[in-house]
């Protein structure tokens, strides 16, 4: 996954603020120019890092199935109890 050199923040994350949170560059804060080649990079990969992030929804999306059916099956035996 690409990053900014020096930061640990993943391309992915800037674009997501940027296009579906609506940031602007200046309000995101690192450097500008960081912020602008990230979104350039973005922009160039952008099948490629959308698929990655699509992929990383279907997952959560199946473990808060699996967790919800865990905490559900928990709640039912401590109503059993009382």
């Amino acid at each position: 996954m690409a990053v900014i050199s020096g930061t640990g923040i993943r391309v992915l994350d800037i674009a997501i603020r940027y296009e579906i949170m609506g940031q602007s560059p200046e309000d995101i804060i690192v450097a500008l120019q960081q912020i602008h080649d990230a979104l350039s990079y973005y922009y160039e990969h952008k099948s490629e890092i959308d698929s990655t992030w699509k992929a990383a929804i279907q997952a959560t999306e199946g473990m808060k199935k699996i967790r919800s059916s865990i905490l559900e099956k928990i709640i039912g035996k401590i109503k059993n109890i009382y």
